[in-house]
């Protein structure tokens, strides 16, 4: 499974979205950010598809360049005020990192991730030593959900067996690990 199929599997995570509102101004579909009160062009951060929030719910579609959102339901005008969200883009690295991971490993790790209070939407950083083709080493993830900061170390092996091995420190000082074999 590719990683797009997994991501589409655990489609709500939390803080997978970014959230805002539209307004044109001087000829422009400008994205208001709600979290991050920054602005930003529509069209630059609606490559992927957005989301546009329309009768209580939020309607998946792609962004057309005369203000509009094609949905399956047909294509929609924009108006000044309208809430759209997109989804969080995760970096190279971190991408290549969790599409490397076997699947159930995978999923294993987003349930004991989810279970400590984080998404895979809140990683800061990744060191990913597999993209160096390295077969055995340790990669580094950075977590941060606005409550608490994670730094997991994932200890891997890859070849006629693989393994791995997560293990959290969160900045209250509480551990965790977690194993996944083979």
């Amino acid at each position: 499974m590719n990683i797009e199929e997994r991501l589409q599997c655990i489609v709500e995570q939390p803080r997978a979205y970014v959230y805002g509102t539209v307004e044109f101004v001087n000829d422009e579909w400008i994205f208001f950010d709600e979290e991050e009160e920054e602005a930003s062009l529509v069209e630059e951060i609606a490559e992927q598809g957005i989301e546009w929030f329309h009768c209580g719910h939020w309607l998946s579609g792609q962004w057309q360049d005369q203000g509009a959102v094609a949905t399956d339901l047909g294509v929609f005008p924009l108006e000044n005020g309208d809430r759209i969200r997109f989804r969080k883009r995760l970096t190279y690295a971190y991408q290549q990192w969790l599409a490397a991971l076997p699947d159930s490993t995978f999923f294993q790790f987003v349930q004991w991730l989810n279970s400590l209070g984080f998404s895979l939407y809140d990683c800061l950083y990744c060191y990913n030593g597999l993209l160096f083709a390295k077969s055995s080493g340790v990669n580094f993830i950075i977590y941060d959900n606005t409550e608490q900061i994670g730094s997991i170390h994932h200890y891997y092996e890859r070849g006629r067996a693989s393994s791995d091995r997560f293990e959290i420190t969160l900045n209250s000082g509480e551990r965790a690990i977690c194993a996944q074999i083979g």
